[in-house]
């Protein structure tokens, strides 16, 4: 009767989206039910800055681009995780969602748990605080996470703690040798030991003894096991971070068990301190396809903070993404690719959901599971990471739909039903989104990343005096150009005129104001001279195991924080129009045949 009344108050008691360190012990099964039932998982994160010191480049290479957001995703923390799971029923051929939306914290859960540094943006703070973002809650009620590798060394240290903590309750061994006791603590001990006296006397069970530090509980411990043999002593760490001893009375039968259950406590504790990386693991573990919208960043951050940190290697970070996340899509890639670039012009989350909302496009009613378990579409909490996470499934559903439609050999009056395992979007699997890049659209996690043919690109240095039109000037016997800052004194210049690269270095030579060269030329000299820094350094970086089976590269240490921010200009030149990069360029998309 009992157990029918607890399960039916379960059903009965209010669902809730929001999670945070006092319901996420309860809400743990909900999540992971839900996940292992969605038909496909979206996610979503909100961070404390967003860029770290180097700015992006127009002609970054995807490894290049991969060096400056590890910077990143190393310095700055994401603080809310928006996870929202997509249910396909298929005899009503309808979907539903459930919205999960998790404050995240490091807080340390014990003196050995590492207590990470973290910078914020002053950019992002201020974008949080205008979206009602509850700083409070996250301070005070974040959940906790570790990363596994994390996990397995606390566990370590426990252990031994734990196995000293036994041999020093054994009579005769090493542990429980006796130390002296120095003239000015034996008034302190006498006035402990009287206080003892006193419990024992009494027909109190439980005494708690007064403050004290670190040497003088190792003489309590010493002097009262020694005189008292049926009084169990126990260090208790009180509300405020305050350690002090704990006497209770209890037999050699009675103490022995309480060392095991105190065992067995700190073991739960430490799993509990685990926390939020278990909704990581069980991601991974189910296999599920995971949508995101511009999601290199979400993934980076969920990488380094839940799973282990970034590796310094490209290809290894690529390793790292498929072990944890099997199969990735990102809405923005799909949005900027044949056919819906042609239909969608703004791909940002909150335009790509209004356009998604109209013709050609079918977006069908996705409404929560349970009651209370999700959003309405009209909410328009954007910015709240569930939320955009359930913003991003929408979309990907009303995309996915607009294929059907277009590959139908039949019927093509209504949208068809794709589902996120049909091969219609395979092509888009793998792939994350790099914004700026016009020649390289995406990452290829699965494969080798577009080479695109850049001759017609040249990089210069020139003194710091110069602007965007001495630039131009230099170039204008070429006809409309591209520039691309780096810095204060270097800049990538693209033609339009493509036919017209053969010609610029027989006519512009390098001087002694400035330095020309071409594209190639600059990369060859910049990896000839990261190949000397290897050389040089003797080192190289340390991957630890990750606990994920598939993946065989492995954590490294972490870079340490730049001292300060280098401080670059951003010159908008009078032809910083991406069309002209956009002109005459070929296909980069392996894209499928619609028809």
């Amino acid at each position: 009767m009992n157990r029918l009344v607890s399960r039916l108050s379960s059903i009965l008691k209010p669902r809730t989206m929001e999670i945070t360190s006092s319901n996420f012990k309860e809400k743990l099964p909900e999540i992971e039910a839900a996940i292992d039932s969605a038909s496909f998982l979206a996610f979503d994160g909100e961070f404390t800055g967003l860029n770290a010191y180097r700015g992006i480049s127009h002609f970054d290479m995807p490894s290049e681009r991969y060096d400056k957001l590890q910077e990143s995703a190393r310095q700055f923390l994401l603080v809310q995780f928006g996870l929202c799971t997509f249910h396909y029923d298929p005899a009503t051929d309808n979907f539903s969602h459930q919205a999960f939306n998790i404050y995240v914290w490091p807080r340390p859960c014990s003196r050995n748990a590492p207590d990470p540094r973290f910078l914020c943006q002053t950019s992002s703070i201020d974008f949080l605080t205008n979206q009602n973002f509850d700083f409070n809650k996250l301070f005070k009620h974040g959940v906790s996470y570790l990363r596994p590798a994390e996990l397995e060394k606390l566990k370590d240290t426990l252990k031994g703690r734990q196995d000293h903590r036994r041999l020093s309750m054994t009579p005769g061994t090493d542990q429980n040798q006796s130390i002296p006791i120095p003239a000015d603590q034996e008034a302190f001990l006498a006035r402990v030991h009287s206080k003892v006296e006193e419990f024992v006397k009494s027909d109190d069970q439980q005494l708690e003894l007064e403050k004290c530090n670190g040497f003088q509980r190792r003489l309590i411990y010493q002097t009262a096991r020694e005189k008292y043999k049926h009084l169990s002593l126990t260090s208790v760490t009180k509300t405020g971070g305050d350690r002090v001893i704990c006497v209770i009375k209890a037999d050699e039968e009675q103490q022995q068990k309480m060392a095991w259950l105190k065992d067995q406590a700190e073991l739960s504790d430490l799993g509990e301190a685990f926390g939020f990386s278990r909704v990581i693991q069980k991601m991974t573990e189910s296999g599920k396809l995971v949508v995101g919208h511009n999601m290199i960043l979400d993934v980076a951050h969920t990488l380094n903070q839940f799973c282990g940190p970034l590796p310094e290697s490209y290809q290894d970070f690529k390793a790292m993404t498929t072990a944890v996340f099997p199969k990735l899509l990102d809405t923005k890639l799909m949005a900027n690719t044949i056919p819906f670039k042609q239909e969608i012009f703004n791909s940002s989350l909150e335009e790509l959901h209004k356009a998604v909302q109209l013709p050609p496009y079918d977006l069908p009613p996705v409404p929560p599971k349970f009651s209370g378990s999700g959003y309405k579409a009209d909410s328009a909490s954007f910015h709240e990471a569930g939320f955009d996470a359930y913003i991003t499934g929408l979309c990907f559903i009303a995309m996915s739909n607009r294929l059907g439609l277009l590959c139908a050999t039949g019927d093509k009056t209504k949208a068809g039903r794709v589902l996120p395992s049909s091969h219609l979007v395979q092509p888009f699997l793998n792939k994350l989104y790099l914004m700026k890049i016009a020649d390289i659209p995406y990452i290829n996690l699965a494969g080798e990343d577009l080479k695109p043919e850049r001759s017609h690109v040249f990089h210069i240095t020139f003194p710091k005096e110069w602007k965007t039109p001495d630039i131009v000037h230099m170039f204008s016997s070429f006809g409309y150009v591209f520039v691309s800052w780096q810095d204060d004194t270097s800049a990538f210049v693209s033609l339009k005129e493509k036919e017209m690269a053969p010609q610029v270095l027989e006519v512009i030579k390098s001087g002694s104001t400035f330095r020309i060269q071409s594209y190639q030329s600059y990369i060859d000299t910049k990896n000839q001279a990261s190949l000397v820094g290897l050389e040089n350094c003797g080192i190289t970086p340390t991957l630890e195991k990750m606990p994920f089976p598939s993946f065989n590269g492995a954590e490294v240490k972490k870079r340490p924080i730049s001292p300060e921010q280098a401080v670059i200009k951003r010159h908008k030149s009078v032809s910083d129009d991406l069309e002209v990069v956009k002109a005459d360029r070929k296909k980069t998309f392996d894209e499928p045949d619609w028809e």
